[in-house]
């Protein structure tokens, strides 16, 4: 799979994640903030994978 793609779709599924805690925060379920977190480590992994590349 091409690089860009990989990069892409981190930054995309750290976008889901974010949402959807988000979504879960407005609806007052308690999630321990697991999707802040698998966010910040998707979108940290999806940066650093475009910073190797080059």
């Amino acid at each position: 799979m091409n690089s860009n793609v990989k990069v892409l779709m981190g930054v995309l599924l750290a976008a889901v994640f974010l949402g959807g805690e988000g979504a879960a925060q407005l609806m007052g379920v308690h999630t321990y903030y697991i999707g802040y977190i698998l966010g910040a480590v998707s979108f940290l992994g999806a940066v650093l994978l475009g910073a190797r590349r080059r």
